[in-house]
């Protein structure tokens, strides 16, 4: 009796080990198992973003109170994509050239370009050194006719259009006239430079001034029945930079090659050549005037520290009628960084 006692306590004991394991307190610091389904647009919000330096450029309307930013070049027209512009056949003419986003297209238009609501829209007058900055939360989306549409495009198609943020030229006083030295980023923090960019004043030099390196192969048949113009320099404390006119048999200017070295100690050190660029004309470029030539107070070129994380830059060399202009990083990878413009051609 007593042994059948014992093997009833026995049982009893595992029963109760075998129900406590099978009901665990739970820990609230437990991670969550990897199948359990959450909101993805939640996620996309609170993971960490790549930022690259896509810069777009800032533009007004007609009537010059309204500053426009296109972003096309991100988010590019789809002629039978119902959600990428509201129907654009039941409006007429003039409420067509321009209108605002409903939530519906501006939510989309947000998600394509991987932009969040608490981003910020940064503007950087290097001419003038300003920075002003808009939450995109605070921002309207728009679409406007780009400068190549007119009223007999008629209906307009959805290519015709620009798509972006509009801005109250209120918000911008300070600024260079139609914003031509202002750059434009999207992002969580500010990309720019301030009070690092400077014109470049060129002073002439001879030819025997000019570095003596051989011009690379690509080049050669640009210039190889060309005349040699006027050569010119200026100096920094970190870097030289060297330039080269060439003429054609009329004597005009089509070609100028451009040599940047860093500054080192000279007597025992030869400077290194970092860039080392031909700008020349081709059917949709030309050059740009050099600075406060012929007595005008017109600048183009630009050098100095314009990026957080870049070395210094060089641009300004030449005029585009259609595509983008690229900013030179002063080093030898050759980088450039080209305006996200809207560069359709019609």
């Amino acid at each position: 009796m007593k042994t059948k006692y014992q093997i009833i306590l026995l049982i009893s004991f595992f029963l109760l080990v075998s129900c406590n394991k099978k009901y665990e307190v739970k820990d609230d610091n437990a991670t969550a198992p990897e199948n359990v389904t959450t909101d993805t647009l939640a996620i996309k919000e609170k993971s960490p973003k790549k930022e690259g330096i896509n810069l777009f450029a800032l533009t007004t309307r007609k009537n010059k109170d309204i500053a426009f930013v296109s972003l096309s070049a991100l988010y590019p027209a789809v002629e039978n994509d119902t959600l990428f512009l509201p129907p654009i056949e039941k409006m007429d003419k003039k409420t067509a050239s321009y209108f605002i986003f409903d939530n519906k297209y501006r939510t989309r238009f947000l998600s394509k370009t991987e932009i969040s609501e608490t981003d910020s829209l940064f503007i950087y007058d290097y001419a003038k050194d300003k920075l002003t900055s808009f939450l995109i939360k605070n921002l309207k989306t728009a679409a406007m006719l780009n400068s190549r549409t007119s009223t007999e495009n008629w209906p307009y198609k959805h290519r015709d259009y620009m798509i972006g943020f509009e801005i109250d030229t209120k918000n911008l006083k300070g600024f260079s006239p139609d914003y031509k030295n202002s750059l434009v980023y999207v992002g969580k923090e500010n990309p720019f430079v301030e009070k690092q960019m400077m014109p470049i004043v060129w002073k002439k030099i001879t030819a025997k001034e000019y570095p003596d390196e051989k011009l690379k192969k690509e080049y050669k048949k640009i210039i190889t029945n060309a005349l040699t113009g006027s050569s010119y320099f200026f100096e920094t404390k970190t870097y030289q930079y060297f330039l080269q006119e060439y003429a054609n048999s009329n004597k005009i200017i089509y070609a100028r090659r451009l040599i940047v070295t860093d500054v080192k100690n000279q007597e025992t050190e030869a400077n290194e050549i970092i860039i080392d660029k031909l700008f020349y004309q081709k059917e949709d470029i030309s050059l740009s005037p050099l600075n406060y030539s012929e007595g005008s107070k017109t600048v183009n070129q630009w050098t100095g520290k314009l990026f957080k994380n870049k070395p210094a830059v060089i641009f300004g060399f030449e005029n585009a009628s259609f595509g983008c202009l690229g900013i030179s990083i002063i080093d030898k990878s050759n980088e450039e960084i080209y305006l996200k413009c809207d560069n359709r051609q019609k």
